[in-house]
């Protein structure tokens, strides 16, 4: 900061206990006239000392120790002499000026730690003193620090490195406390922090080499699938003891972590993947059309998806039903696109759908909004997304050159969507692609582009019926849970644990991980379907124990 003539710079320091500080100030100046220039230094608006800035090549520090009250104190810094001569042979000397680099504000001094904010104690337990040496503190203070972002033990040579970073500020005349703030910015800027790093086998080994991941890695890995973050203290203990694959403490570890808070990620994340809900904020159905539409609408929507996916989870239900439960959440807006009675205020409730044309994923606003054009329904974008997400089926690109389906505009309508499609699939080149998609998604056509219900389109009844290749006749919603629920059962929870395994991962899926597919899905079936179930046996499966190349063809 330059201040050119008379003036004031300060900042608002919030002092952590009552006691003596260190208040470090780097400057230089444009000299000019008879006096050096002048700097005072003021607290809380009481002047405290006037520094006179003699060096106009290089920034110099100069150190001031004063007593501070806790709390918020506002440190300013003033130039006091401006001068200014035009008329100076030396055109360096006409012009007095002051330049501020830095302000650094350290302490309480020689103790006051009980003082201190929880954090910095948690963080700094130990400081040097007369039998123990700043390298001995640091290393203390950084090795629980180190292991923790590195999600394993920080070797010897790790610390030592982070201890020479401490030392810089003994080398610069800086305070411990300074020292340790550098050492926490180079663990926060490690690889090993930034990155969650699985050492590879040798793939020299050839296309079989796999490697069974070690307890801190099994331990990291597990935690960011459940909780999107690092291991806490009692996964790290397990890890540290060797112990997280002993008896059925990686299922107990399963299932306590499913229970806590944190697995609001799992939710929130893979619902986001799965049921593509990161896509609700990238359309945009028109209000003209949709009077109830607006980003309130869209909130809940997704909010909606994710408290009835998280209720399944934390009661343990049967992952079938994420297809047909009876109840779902909303709040008043989203309750009265669904006609629900009885609903006020902004809060989320749980509700009952029974008696309602309502049930599952497959009619909750989020998936029928995402899946809609911004003016009409899509049963081809509908079809497509049951084919990819439920049943693991992804239908074949159109053909070159055939032309995009045009609909007419919604506010006047004198043909249902449907049958324009059917002109358009009418076409040879159309039809075997069309045939499935549009029979699963027309049976969701009574719902409009936002979800809500309807029998009619403008004036003609809407018709929600479709032949599927197989010869299964379905019409409406009820009946296409009831297929994904009979004969698509098995290839639904396949399509499911794919999924869960794919986000588990964070890759792609390989014809060698069919097998621990296979396995998860036998040990579902064994046991009703339990959403718990999918999660231990995914966790215990040979692809999330084990880390290897990608194996050729």
């Amino acid at each position: 900061h330059t201040l050119a003539s008379q003036g004031e710079i300060y900042t608002d320091v919030n002092v952590p206990a009552r006691g003596e500080y260190l208040l470090r100030i780097s400057a230089r100046a444009d000299l000019a006239g008879d006096e050096l220039p002048k700097m005072t230094l003021a607290v809380d608006g009481q002047q405290k000392h006037v520094f006179e800035v003699g060096n106009d090549d290089q920034v110099a520090v100069f150190d001031h120790k004063l007593q501070l009250e806790a709390g918020k104190r506002r440190v300013a810094l003033a130039f006091i002499n401006d001068f200014y001569d035009p008329d100076n042979a030396n055109p360096k000397r006409r012009d007095r000026n002051l330049h501020v680099a830095r302000l650094q504000v350290t302490g309480p001094l020689g103790g006051g730690r009980e003082h201190l904010p929880e954090n910095h104690l948690r963080l700094v337990k130990y400081v040097p003193n007369d039998k123990l040496s700043w390298a001995e503190a640091a290393k203390q203070n950084l090795s629980p620090i180190a292991s923790r972002a590195f999600r394993r033990p920080a070797t010897d040579e790790e610390l030592q490195r982070l201890v020479q970073v401490v030392e810089l500020a003994k080398e610069h005349g800086d305070s411990f406390e300074t020292g340790m703030q550098l050492g926490l910015q180079a663990v926060l800027v490690s690889p090993y922090f930034l990155f969650k790093v699985e050492a590879s086998p040798d793939p020299s080994a050839g296309p079989e080499a796999v490697r069974k991941l070690n307890d801190f890695e099994l331990a990291a890995r597990l935690s960011y699938f459940l909780w999107s973050t690092l291991p806490d203290e009692e996964l790290f203990q397990l890890a540290a003891k060797n112990q997280l694959r002993t008896g059925d403490n990686l299922e107990r570890q399963v299932r306590r972590m499913l229970a806590d808070p944190r697995s609001q990620a799992l939710v929130e994340n893979f619902a986001g993947q799965w049921l593509t809900l990161r896509n609700l904020d990238g359309v945009q159905p028109s209000s003209r059309l949709f009077r109830l539409w607006n980003a309130q609408l869209r909130a809940a929507m997704r909010k909606e998806t994710e408290l009835f996916v998280g209720e399944v989870m934390r009661q343990d239900l049967s992952v079938l039903r994420l297809l047909d439960a009876d109840f779902t959440f909303v709040d008043e807006q989203l309750a009265k696109l669904y006609g629900l009675e009885g609903v006020r205020g902004p809060e989320f409730r749980k509700v009952s759908l029974a008696g309602t044309p309502r049930g599952g994923i497959l009619t909750q606003g989020s998936i029928l909004t995402v899946t809609s054009n911004p003016t009409r329904t899509s049963a081809v974008k509908r079809g497509k997304w049951i084919m990819e997400n439920l049943l693991n089926e992804s239908p074949p690109p159109p053909p070159p050159g055939v032309p995009e389906l045009v609909v007419e505009d919604r506010r006047n309508v004198v043909a249902t969507v449907r049958e324009q499609m059917e002109k358009h699939r009418a076409d040879p080149n159309c039809k075997s692609c069309h045939l499935v998609m549009d029979s699963l998604g027309f049976a969701l056509e009574n719902y409009d582009a936002i979800g809500a219900y309807r029998e009619k389109e403008g004036p003609f009844p809407i018709d929600a019926s479709g032949v599927l290749p197989t010869g299964e006749k379905i019409t409406g919603a009820v009946e296409l849970r009831q297929l994904l629920l009979s004969s698509k059962r098995e290839q639904y929870v396949d399509c499911l644990a794919e999924k869960m395994l794919t986000y588990a991962l964070g890759r792609g899926l390989e014809y060698y991980d069919q097998c621990a597919i296979a396995e998860i899905t036998s040990q579902l079936k064994n046991d009703d379907y339990r959403f718990s179930t999918l999660i231990v046996e995914v966790v215990r499966s040979y692809p999330f124990q084990h880390q290897g190349v990608k194996r050729s063809e």
